[in-house]
C-alpha cells in the first residue's frame, strides 16, 4: 500500500461531509451562516473540503472552522484536530504584555518564575469566545472560555494560561479542562495575577491547533471585602482574529453602572467608555491586540 503521508486531511473530508449531511444543510446555507458570523468562506471553497480537493490552511479558515463546528452541532475541535499540520504561521508580531503597570508587570513575572512556566508566546490564541456569570451580589462567580491556540514552537506540550487585573483583587478560582489538564497554578500575593500550567492532551507541533474549554468558578470574596465592583476581561499578546466577551449578570442584580474599557495600538492608551446597565452585556473584537478588553461594574451605595 503506497504510504501518502498525512491522513488527516482526508480524514477532514469525511467528517466533514459526514456532519454537513447528519445536520441536513447545504453548503449554500453554511457559506451564508458563516457569511453573519463576519467569517465568510465561498461556497467553492467548502466544496473543496467536503470533496477532499483542499483542506483549511491559513488564520481566516482555522477561524471559520470553529463557527462550522458550532453551526453542525459539532463539539469544539471536532473538525479542527482533523486539520494536517501545514498550516501558514504568516506574519509573527512579537510578544507585548499590554499591562504597563509596573505592580502587575513584576508580579506577572515572579508568578511565572515561581510556576516555572512555559513562556507564554511558545503559542498564540487565534479566536476565544470567553462567557462570565455574575451571581445575585454583583461579584463574577464563573467565567469559561473555549480558545483556539496555534503552536508558534516546535512541539508544544504544556502551556501558560494567565489572568491578570491592574485595579481589582483576583480570587484564586477552582478550574475544569477540556483539551488539557492542570498541572499547577498560583495566585500572586498581590491578588493582581493568576497563572497556571497546563499539559496538552496531546503535543502540538508548530503550527498546529487545538481547542482548549478553561471553566472557572470563583470562590466569594473574603468576609469584609467591599461588595462594590468587580471586573471581567481578557488580555492577548499577539494580535488575535476573533475576540468575544460576554458577561450575564444576575436578573435581580443588574449593576447601577458599567463602564467597557480598553487598552491597544488603536486606542493608544487605556481608554473607558460608559455603557447602558443591562443584564447581558457582549463586548466584540475582529484582529485586537495586543491589548486588554473588558467591564468593570459597580453599584450605588
Amino acid at each position: 500500500m503506497l504510504d501518502t503521508g498525512d491522513a488527516r486531511p482526508a480524514a477532514f473530508a469525511h467528517a466533514f461531509s459526514a456532519a454537513v449531511t447528519a445536520r441536513r444543510v447545504s453548503l449554500s446555507w453554511l457559506h451564508r451562516r458563516l457569511r453573519d458570523r463576519a467569517n465568510p468562506i465561498s461556497v467553492a471553497t467548502l466544496s473543496y473540503w467536503r470533496s477532499g480537493e483542499r483542506h483549511p490552511e491559513g488564520l481566516r479558515s482555522l477561524t471559520a472552522l470553529e463557527d462550522i463546528e458550532q453551526l453542525l452541532g459539532l463539539d469544539p475541535g471536532a473538525l479542527l484536530d482533523l486539520v494536517g499540520t501545514r498550516t501558514r504561521l504568516g506574519a509573527l508580531a512579537p510578544a507585548q504584555n499590554p499591562f504597563t503597570e509596573t505592580q502587575v508587570a513584576q508580579a506577572a513575572e515572579e508568578t511565572l518564575r515561581l510556576l516555572d512556566a512555559p513562556p507564554i508566546e511558545r503559542t498564540r490564541s487565534l479566536s476565544a469566545h470567553i462567557v462570565s456569570t455574575v451571581d445575585e451580589n454583583g461579584m463574577l462567580s464563573s467565567r469559561t472560555a473555549q480558545v483556539l491556540i496555534q503552536a508558534v514552537a516546535p512541539v508544544v506540550q504544556e502551556i501558560t494560561y494567565a489572568m491578570m487585573s491592574a485595579d481589582n483583587s483576583m480570587r484564586r478560582p477552582r478550574c475544569t479542562l477540556r483539551g488539557a489538564t492542570l498541572l499547577r497554578g498560583h495566585l500572586h500575593e498581590s491578588e493582581h495575577v493568576y497563572a497556571c500550567v497546563l499539559r496538552l492532551d496531546r503535543p502540538l507541533p508548530m503550527g498546529a491547533t487545538t481547542m482548549l474549554e478553561i471553566s472557572m468558578e470563583v470562590p466569594p470574596p473574603r468576609a469584609g471585602a467591599p461588595l462594590v465592583e468587580d471586573e471581567t476581561a481578557a488580555f492577548v499578546m499577539r494580535p488575535i482574529r476573533n475576540l468575544v466577551l460576554w458577561t450575564r449578570f444576575h436578573p435581580d442584580a443588574v449593576p447601577d453602572w458599567i463602564q467597557e474599557f480598553e487598552r491597544s495600538p488603536a486606542t493608544d492608551g487605556l481608554v473607558s467608555t460608559s455603557l447602558n446597565p443591562l443584564d447581558s452585556i457582549h463586548l466584540s473584537r475582529r484582529d485586537f491586540g495586543p491589548g486588554i478588553l473588558g467591564i468593570h461594574w459597580g453599584f450605588d451605595l
